[in-house]
């Protein structure tokens, strides 16, 4: 019988490259549901403040300037906000991926003045959350 001394030693040689991969796609994959979850949000606030009569621009600027939505675009058309992350994975061993570019588009409906006086008085059907009055 020969001796097996080196096996595990070349073993673990041929499994570093794998255990790397594996490494760096969780972390691409971390920092681009980072990515998505900034320009999502950046979106829904560009659009909310479209609704309320102020500028896209002054809550998409604040929320994209991290480093994960560094190349993030917003664009606003006066009805509603894009959101657009060009992405493309540049760590080692994850640049095969391709391209996993993001886009998100919010509309927050019409200007918050349209809603007055549309609701109606809901304060006295909801006053009491316990239901005890019948609901």
């Amino acid at each position: 019988m020969r001796a097996r001394a080196g096996q595990s030693t070349t073993e673990l040689m041929l499994m570093i490259p794998v255990i790397f991969m594996l490494l760096f796609a969780v972390v691409e994959l971390a920092l681009w549901l980072g990515g998505t979850h900034y320009a999502t949000y950046a979106a829904f606030a560009g659009a909310r403040a479209q609704q309320v009569g102020r500028q896209a621009s002054d809550a998409t600027d604040m929320l994209l300037d991290g480093r994960a939505t560094r190349r993030a675009r917003a664009v606003d058309d006066g009805e509603s906000v894009t959101v657009d992350m060009p992405w493309k994975a540049d760590l080692p061993f994850i640049s095969g991926v391709g391209d996993m570019s993001y886009e998100v588009t919010v509309t927050a409906g019409p200007d918050e003045e349209q809603y007055e006086g549309k609701t109606g008085n809901l304060s006295r059907r909801y006053a009491d959350n316990n239901c005890r009055s019948g609901c």
